[in-house]
């Protein structure tokens, strides 16, 4: 598979400074030909976790070969090192600091390198902005056909989120909050396999019940409690037209018990 001339872009750069365009002024200065999508740069700041789960919640939608450029990086400059990688259909750019988990869950890994060759680096980098420094030229350079093994060296080892995994017993499962989203949504660390296993459940949260699956946020009434699988397919937590996070005053870590009826 080759790179074809899309690259996305996701920060938690915010849009008041001049980061983001700094970034693209780099890809463009490389690679003029090629087609920036910027997907957000409002990741909350520092949240890797955030990062992951909206990177795993639009990659797959784009053509086959595109690049998808994603930097939350609190460890810019510091040990963790820059990571190329190469799946089925897809490249992915950024730091190897957990951002890219649920890649390597969810997709085939074909490559995987070390970004170290400081030929394809913008200069000398900067210890505080990798991603215009060394991102950026890198996927300018992928988008014009380098091949990967010019950019560093092989590697098998990448940092994986060790998030808590769902507890399971006799007659419940335990799941938790692991993300909030900005519509106040709580995101779980439940998968759907693990719910569409049992057709009939009871989900408690913080002394609140409901006893089914929504399939859409109409199917309860506005400002009412309801559960469903949302798009990053995990379980979430949600009201109508309303906050979760406020309802149930809930935060990341707050328990989600789920009982077979």
């Amino acid at each position: 598979m080759q790179p074809n001339k899309i690259i996305t872009l996701t920060t938690d750069f915010g849009q008041a400074g001049g980061y983001a365009g700094a970034v693209k002024g780099v890809l463009l200065r490389i690679n003029p030909q090629i087609k920036i999508v910027d997907i957000t740069h409002e990741i909350s700041p520092f949240n890797v976790l955030e990062g992951s789960l909206l990177l795993n919640s639009f990659y797959q939608f784009f053509p086959k070969g595109t690049i998808h450029l994603t930097v939350v990086d609190p460890g810019v400059g510091g040990k963790r090192k820059g990571v190329l990688i190469r799946t089925d259909d897809y490249f992915f750019v950024g730091p190897d600091n957990g951002i890219f988990s649920f890649i390597y869950d969810q997709e085939k890994v074909r490559e995987m390198i070390n970004i170290t060759n400081l030929e394809y680096f913008l200069g000398k980098p900067s210890s505080t902005f990798h991603a215009r420094d060394i991102f950026a030229p890198v996927s300018a350079y992928l988008s014009l056909g380098v091949k990967l093994g010019e950019f560093g060296f092989p590697t098998q080892d990448c940092y994986k989120f060790k998030l808590h995994a769902p507890v399971y017993r006799k007659d419940y499962l335990m799941g938790e909050i692991i993300y909030i989203d900005r519509f106040g949504n709580l995101v779980t660390n439940i998968s759907s396999d693990l719910i569409r296993k049992s057709k009939r459940v009871q989900i408690r949260i913080k002394n609140k019940k409901v006893n089914h699956l929504s399939q859409y946020y109409e199917e309860e009434k506005e400002g009412k409690l309801l559960i469903l699988i949302g798009s990053s397919n995990f379980l979430e937590i949600a009201v109508n037209q309303g906050s979760a996070q406020k309802l149930l005053k809930a935060k990341i870590g707050d328990k989600v018990k789920i009982e077979k009826i």
